[in-house]
């Protein structure tokens, strides 16, 4: 059976390392989301003969509970037929999630009667780098707009990136962007409080998780942030942005989205920058589409 553990920062590196390899784009192969969501989807890992097992249990949402796809270079078959074994002997169905388009053809080769599900609120956003970094265009017309509108209200504003080796210096901003977002939010559901202990983490772990980030001050006050990481070559993962009050009514939001993307462009070679899922929220769902998304990656069920 396979040796399955909840994931720990010390899994990090050699969990970068298999997916890096990949071109994987999806946000659930996110070496930090991984560590990250880890209390939050109940993850638990395996990593043997170059590829990464993952399994998730206990979540509400549907298209989210059993065992992701294989992530790896190697004998595949091989190692799909040891993780449906490992289901066997443990007396547990054989449940995929997260497949892609590529997985599903895969497994569909392998079985044609299978039968596979999708859920919109489990595709991912893409967008090029290019296109959210620059805004041109006569469809990014409102958001750099807004992005205008906020540096005429602020026209003091600075934006300050961070790395792995100078973070210490912006944890305590990021926290209190987080801080003032929270405090800004007239029904606290359970995903805000644990939402928050994601972001703490994140903090803690910030060079371990290897992340990008960016904040905007209005004067001397951090009033956005956004955190990132990167999945594998030039494809870029949001894992949080925030903005709060009347900075983000303002346009805190287009304006943090617009400026770390550029980021992203220009310093770190971005090409795709994945802004993950919807979860079924009209409200995000909404905010995402308003960007006009380059691609829609739709993950499959069984």
């Amino acid at each position: 059976m396979l040796d399955w553990k909840r994931p720990e920062i010390g899994d990090i590196e050699k969990i970068r390392q298999i997916v890096y390899r990949t071109g994987e784009k999806g946000s659930d192969v996110s070496a930090a989301n991984i560590f990250l969501l880890r209390e939050k989807y109940n993850i638990r890992i395996a990593i043997k003969d170059g590829f990464l097992f993952r399994c998730y249990t206990g979540n509400r949402l549907p298209g989210r509970n059993g065992v992701a796809f294989l992530v790896g270079k190697g004998n595949l078959e091989k190692a799909v037929k040891e993780l449906e074994e490992d289901r066997k002997e443990r007396g547990l169905p054989v449940k995929y999630i997260f497949l892609t388009e590529q997985s599903r053809e895969w497994l569909l080769k392998r079985n044609p009667e299978s039968a596979f599900f999708s859920e919109d609120g489990n595709a991912d956003y893409l967008y090029s780098a290019e296109h959210l970094g620059l805004l041109s265009g006569k469809k990014n017309h409102k958001k750099k707009n807004r992005v205008q509108h906020f540096k005429r209200e602020y026209p003091d504003f600075l934006v300050r990136f961070i790395k792995p080796e100078n973070f210490y210096l912006f944890t305590k901003d990021i926290i209190a962007v987080e801080e003032e977002w929270f405090a800004t939010q007239e029904e606290r559901i359970d995903s805000s409080f644990v939402e928050r202990l994601e972001i703490y983490d994140a903090c803690k772990f910030f060079k371990e998780l290897e992340l990008f980030g960016a904040v905007i001050y209005a004067g001397e006050q951090p009033v956005a942030m956004s955190l990132a990481s990167e999945i594998s070559q030039g494809v870029y993962d949001i894992h949080f942005e925030k903005s709060y009050g009347d900075f983000a009514k303002a346009g805190g939001f287009a304006a943090i989205n617009q400026a770390f993307a550029k980021y992203l462009l220009e310093r770190r070679a971005a090409v795709w920058i994945n802004r993950e899922e919807d979860i079924g929220l009209p409200g995000l769902r909404k905010a995402k589409l308003s960007y006009h998304p380059d691609l829609m990656l739709e993950k499959f069920h069984t």
